[in-house]
């Protein structure tokens, strides 16, 4: 993540990444969660991020929730204009509990797969590990999956091209006997 830059793409998908560190009054400047600023400086230098971060055991209330992590994600993003984007997501319907990430680094293809959380906890406490396996089939794999799960936008103008509206007939769509 660190040597990221130009051409180079990160896939994020946690259950859990904290906008920082620290106490719940904190913020990102007095105690960085230091993984999410690699994702951002890797952006700085030009990298592709996109942050998938679980919706599910969201709390949008709690000042240390992926809500405010995205929030903060996308006002550095917008703020630099960084081609980064933090979404959240429910794509198999009980949550994500993955903990995954995904570096194309120029001619190679990390993935990075465990237990380890965005916390400070995770991090600094619970010895929760990762394994960094560098395989080109391991990452298309994953970043395909990433793919189909990252949130799509709809926009209404295509749903209702060559709409048909309600039936001025008599419609019969089931049959009971």
């Amino acid at each position: 993540i660190n040597n990221a830059s130009e051409e180079d793409v990160i896939r994020v998908m946690q259950l859990s990444e904290r906008p920082h560190w620290g106490p719940s009054d904190s913020n990102a400047t007095e105690n960085p969660n230091l993984r999410l600023e690699a994702y951002i400086d890797a952006a700085r230098r030009g990298a592709a991020v996109r942050i998938l971060l679980d919706r599910y055991f969201d709390d949008p209330e709690n000042p240390l929730s992926n809500s405010a992590t995205c929030h903060y994600v996308r006002e550095v993003a917008t703020t630099e204009d960084l081609d980064m984007a933090c979404e959240l997501g429910n794509p198999a319907g009980l949550g994500i509990h993955n903990k995954m990430i995904l570096v194309t680094n120029r001619m190679e293809h990390f993935a990075i797969i465990g237990s380890v959380n965005g916390t400070e906890l995770s991090q600094k406490g619970n010895r929760e590990i990762a394994l960094e396996i560098n395989s080109v089939e391991l990452h298309e794999f994953l970043a395909a999956m990433f793919d189909q799960d990252w949130p799509k936008s709809i926009y209404l103008p295509m749903i209702f091209n060559d709409y048909l509206g309600p039936a001025n007939h008599l419609l019969i769509s089931e049959v009971l006997y």
